[in-house]
């Protein structure tokens, strides 16, 4: 027997052994009418969440599409009420094509605010951020993050603490503008 025949037929004298139930397992198994009722419980105790009750599953990534793209609408002024994620994309898509260069300048502005926020956590670990790419900067940021995760989620929390209070500004304010074109409003009605 050759060196090829012998691996060949111990190939399949492996998948044939693993393939074969042994006898004490099947002895051992659970009855299907048992597992039933667990499985179905452990299914409803997720919810549409996700087992960890964080809410990255499927309806809360519809609903972070929405969010950019109707962001990314009011940068190209496009109505958003009432439009799903498709129009809003086809609509986008055709302002795209329309306006190359609002797109281009779109592009820019976000690329600079990625790199201030790279720069802003680069500071942060105390990493030099003078004549480094983008690339470069990204890089040594993963590494101080690996390095010390405790600080890392110190400082997304505080990041997490601005944003929230930066919404909450900003909804203050809006509902202050929405308070007085009401106002306005009624008044030059009477």
């Amino acid at each position: 027997m050759t060196f090829g025949s012998k691996s060949l037929a111990l190939g399949i004298a492996a998948t044939l052994l693993l393939s074969a139930s042994p006898s004490w397992a099947s002895a051992q198994t659970i009855p299907e009418a048992n597992t039933a009722p667990n499985a179905e419980q452990r299914k409803e105790d997720k919810g549409h969440d996700g087992p960890f009750g964080h809410g990255h599953g499927r309806h809360h990534d519809e609903q972070h599409q929405l969010k950019r793209l109707q962001y990314v609408a009011r940068y190209f002024d496009i109505k958003t009420e009432g439009k799903d994620s498709k129009q809003l994309y086809e609509e986008i898509q055709a302002a795209k094509k329309a306006n190359p260069q609002k797109w281009e300048a779109f592009k820019a502005e976000h690329k600079a605010k990625f790199e201030e926020r790279l720069k802003d956590a680069a500071r942060y670990f105390g990493i030099a951020t003078e004549g480094k790419s983008v690339e470069q900067l990204h890089k040594e940021l993963k590494a101080a993050r690996e390095k010390n995760p405790d600080k890392w989620r110190a400082y997304i929390m505080e990041k997490r603490a601005q944003f929230d209070a930066d919404k909450g500004a900003d909804q203050r304010r809006n509902d202050t503008d929405d308070k007085q074109k009401s106002t306005s409003k009624e008044g030059s009605a009477t």
